[in-house]
C-alpha cells in the first residue's frame, strides 16, 4: 500500500501527519517544539515541489508513506496520481490512498506557512507554524489513527 498525505505546499501539516504515521513524532502526547523541528522535511518544501510526491519511509506494516503539497491543482494532482497509479498497478484503489490532512491547519499554520515558504521570513513563519501544529495535535493523531485501522 502507498498512501499519501497531502496538504497545500507539502512543509507542515502533511509532513507532520506522515511523522506521526512513521512513528517520528509521537501519538500519545504533544511534540516539543524541538521534536517537530526535527523531522525530515519540516518547513522545507519549495514551490518546484508541488505535485511530486516526497517519500517518508516505510511504515512497520510495510506501507511505503509519502507527502505531497499539492498548491491550488488539488483535483487536477489526485485524479494523476490515481490514473497513472491504475496504469501500472491493476488494482491501485487497494494499493494507493491519498489523504487530503488541509483540513487539520488552524490560521496560525496558515499564516506561518505563508511567511516562511512564501515570503521566506522564516524566523517569524516557523515559530508559527510550529505553535499552530501543536495547538491542532491532536486532530492529527486521530487521523493517523483512523488511517492505521483502515489499513492492513
Amino acid at each position: 500500500m502507498n498512501i499519501i498525505y497531502s496538504c497545500f505546499g507539502g512543509a507542515h501539516s502533511s509532513v507532520v501527519t506522515a511523522s506521526i504515521h512513521m512513528g517520528y513524532l509521537p501519538i500519545d502526547r504533544h511534540p516539543t517544539k524541538e521534536e517537530i523541528l526535527a523531522i525530515p522535511f519540516y518547513d522545507k518544501a519549495q514551490n518546484e515541489e508541488i505535485g511530486k510526491p516526497l517519500p517518508m519511509g516505510v511504515d512497520r506494516k510495510g506501507h511505503k508513506i509519502y507527502v505531497m503539497g499539492m498548491g491550488h491543482a488539488r483535483n487536477y494532482y489526485t485524479k494523476m496520481a490515481y490514473e497513472l497509479y491504475s496504469q501500472w498497478m491493476s488494482s491501485y484503489k487497494k494499493d494507493l490512498v491519498i489523504i487530503n490532512v488541509t483540513s487539520l491547519l488552524n490560521n496560525s499554520t496558515r499564516l506561518g506557512g505563508f511567511l516562511s515558504r512564501r515570503l521566506n521570513i522564516v524566523t517569524i513563519g516557523r515559530p508559527l507554524t510550529v505553535y499552530g501544529i501543536r495547538k491542532n495535535y491532536h486532530y492529527f493523531t486521530e487521523l493517523v489513527r483512523s488511517v492505521q485501522g483502515t489499513i492492513s
